[in-house]
C-alpha cells in the first residue's frame, strides 16, 4: 500500500464576519463528509468539536484548537474508491487562522492504493465547490470561481494581461481563445473549470481580444485562433515560451483532441497545486493540527492540576498523534523522493539532449571550417544494443528523443533484431516527422516495413511525465500477430510534441506490461 497525494487547495474565504465564514465553511465540509461517513455524524460534529467516526473501512474524524489567539477546526475523512477495491480515498481540510483575521482553507487529497498502474483524471473534492458557492473563496485578493471567466472589454483583457505578470500570482492561468468563426472552443470548458476550481483560472478570450495578448507579449508568448495556453507562476513579455505550453486550435480539433487537452491541464494543475505550495505553511495537514491539539490539551490539563487518569488518557492520546504524524512524514518523504528521482531524470535528458545537439553543431562547424558540405551520411546503423542509444543521439538529436525511462529500457533488452527498431525510428524521424509538420496522409495504421506497423494505442493510451509536463503517449509501433515472446514482440510506444515538433519515445521495444497484463 502507498499514498499518492493528488492535489493541494490553498485559499481565503470571501465576507469581512470572519467568524461567519468559518462557521458555514466548516458546515459545508460536514454536509459534503456526511455523505461518505456510513452513518450519521454525532452531535459534536455538527456542534465543531473534536470527534471520531470509524464505520467499517471508512473513518470521519475533526479536532479544533480554539483559544484567544487561535481558531483552527480540522477534519479528515477516509473513503473507500466506489468501483476499485482496495483504493482508499482520504480528505483533510483545515479552517481557520489567528482570531480576527482573514480565515484560511488548506485541503488535501490523498490515495492510498495497491495499484502498480495508478492514473486519474484529477478533479478537486466537493467541499472546494460548496465552499466557492458559499461563502466564498479568495486567492491573491481575486475571487476563485468553478466556472470559466469570459473577457467582456478590452480593460477586461488589459486586466489579464496583467495578472498573467503579476509577480505575485500564484495560480496557474489556463487562457481559451475562442475560434474566429463560431463561439464555441473546442474543449469542454466548464468541465476543466469544475475540476481544477481552486487549483487553477480558466479565461476566454473572444477572438476580437486576443490581439491584446499579442501586442502586449508577441506572437509566441500570445494565444490566438481557437488555442489554449497556460500560463505558469513567473510568466513575463520576456520569458520562455515554452514553459507556457500551447495547445494549437488544429490538434484540439482532431478526434479526442479537445478531450485530451483538458486531461493535460486537469493534471498539470494538480501537480503544480503540490510542487507550489508548501506543507505546513501555505497548506497544512490533518496530523500537524491534530498532534497540537493534543499538546495544548496536556498542557492545559496540566496547568489545571487534573486527575492522573485523564493526564495518562490525555498522554496516550499525544503518544498515538505523535506517531501518526510520524508515519504521515515517512509517507511524505517518499513522496519528496520520487519526486526528486523524476525532476534528476528531467535533468539527465536534458543533458543528453544538449550534448547530442552539441554534438550535431560541432559536426556542422568543422564541415564550414573545412569549406566542405555539411555532412549528410548518416551513421549505419547499430547491431547491437550497446550501440542503440548513441545511433540514436547522433543520428536525430532534434527529431526523436528517448525519455529516461526508455533510455533504461534500451541498454539490454530481450528483443533480438536491434536493426529492426533502428529502421522504425528512421521512419519516425523521416516520413512521419514530415507528415507531421507539412501534412500527407493519416498515420493510422501505416506499413512502415513487411509486418511493421505504426497504429494509435487506443485503449493502451497512458500518461507519461516529459520536461516536468504530462503528455498522453498515444502512437505506438507494433509488429502483426498477437506476438508476446519478448525475442519477437516489438513495440514503440511514443507521443508527438507539437511545440517542438519531436518524437519522444517512452517504453521500447517490448509489450508494455499493465496491471491488466
Amino acid at each position: 500500500m502507498r499514498d499518492i497525494e493528488i492535489l493541494r487547495v490553498s485559499a481565503q474565504l470571501e465576507g469581512e464576519d470572519y467568524a461567519a465564514s468559518a462557521e458555514a465553511a466548516r458546515k459545508e465540509a460536514l454536509k459534503w463528509a456526511k455523505k461518505r461517513a456510513g452513518r450519521a455524524l454525532p452531535k459534536a460534529a455538527w456542534d465543531l468539536q473534536d470527534f471520531d467516526l470509524p464505520v467499517g473501512g471508512r473513518s470521519s474524524t475533526a479536532v479544533r484548537i480554539e483559544n484567544d489567539a487561535l481558531d483552527l477546526w480540522a477534519l479528515r475523512t477516509e473513503d473507500p474508491d466506489k468501483n476499485v477495491a482496495g483504493r482508499v480515498w482520504s480528505t483533510e481540510i483545515v479552517i481557520g487562522g489567528e482570531v480576527g483575521g482573514r480565515p484560511y482553507v488548506s485541503l488535501r487529497l490523498i490515495v492510498s492504493t495497491t495499484e502498480p498502474d495508478f492514473t486519474i483524471e484529477p478533479h478537486v473534492p466537493g467541499p472546494v465547490l460548496q465552499m466557492i458557492e458559499a461563502p466564498g473563496l479568495v486567492r491573491g485578493a481575486r475571487q476563485l470561481f468553478a466556472e470559466p471567466v469570459t473577457i467582456q472589454t478590452e480593460n477586461d483583457a488589459e486586466d489579464l494581461c496583467d495578472h498573467l505578470e503579476d509577480g505575485e500570482r500564484r495560480l496557474p492561468i489556463f487562457v481559451v481563445a475562442m475560434p474566429e468563426i463560431g463561439d464555441q472552443s473546442h474543449m469542454d470548458t466548464a468541465v476543466l473549470a469544475k475540476a481544477v476550481a481552486g487549483l487553477a483560472r480558466i479565461v476566454l478570450v473572444p477572438a476580437e481580444l486576443t490581439w491584446v495578448l499579442t501586442k502586449r507579449f508577441g506572437k509566441h508568448r500570445s494565444v490566438f485562433n481557437g488555442g489554449v495556453r497556460a500560463y505558469m507562476r513567473g510568466f513575463s513579455a520576456t520569458d520562455d515560451p515554452f514553459r507556457h505550453r500551447l495547445f494549437l486550435e488544429a490538434d484540439l480539433r482532431k478526434t479526442d483532441g479537445g478531450s485530451a487537452c483538458v486531461r493535460s491541464l486537469r493534471a498539470l494543475a494538480a501537480e503544480v497545486s503540490i510542487s507550489e505550495t508548501r506543507l505546513g505553511k501555505d497548506v497544512l495537514d490533518f496530523a500537524a493540527v491534530r498532534s497540537a491539539s493534543r499538546k495544548l490539551r496536556k498542557t492545559d490539563l496540566s496547568n489545571q492540576a487534573a486527575p492522573d487518569e485523564e493526564l495518562l488518557k490525555t498522554a496516550e492520546e499525544l503518544v498515538e498523534s505523535l506517531e501518526k504524524q510520524v508515519e504521515e512524514k515517512d509517507k511524505e518523504i517518499d513522496g519528496y523522493i520520487a519526486e526528486v528521482q523524476a525532476a534528476e531524470d528531467r535533468a539527465q535528458a536534458a543533458e543528453q539532449e544538449n550534448r547530442s545537439l552539441l554534438f550535431r553543431v560541432r559536426q556542422l562547424q568543422a564541415a564550414l571550417a573545412e569549406g566542405v558540405e555539411t555532412p549528410t551520411e548518416e551513421p549505419p546503423l547499430p547491431q547491437k544494443w550497446s550501440e542503440f542509444t548513441d545511433w540514436l543521439d547522433q543520428t536525430y538529436p532534434d527529431k526523436v528523443l528517448l525519455t529516461p525511462a526508455a533510455r533504461r529500457m534500451a541498454r539490454s533488452p530481450e528483443f533480438e533484431d536491434v536493426t529492426q527498431v533502428a529502421r522504425a525510428i528512421a521512419w519516425l524521424a523521416t516520413v512521419q516527422h514530415e507528415r507531421r509538420i507539412n501534412g500527407g496522409g493519416s498515420l493510422r495504421d501505416v506499413p512502415i516495413e513487411n509486418g511493421i506497423l505504426n497504429s494509435p494505442c487506443g485503449g493502451d493510451t497512458y500518461s507519461a511525465d516529459w520536461k516536468g509536463r504530462r503528455y498522453d503517449v498515444d502512437w505506438h509501433v507494433k509488429n502483426g500477430g498477437n506476438v508476446r515472446d519478448p525475442k519477437r514482440c516489438l513495440r514503440i510506444y511514443y507521443f508527438w510534441v507539437d511545440e517542438t515538433h519531436q518524437t519522444v519515445i517512452d517504453h521500447l521495444p517490448a509489450h508494455r506490461r499493465t496491471s491488466a497484463t
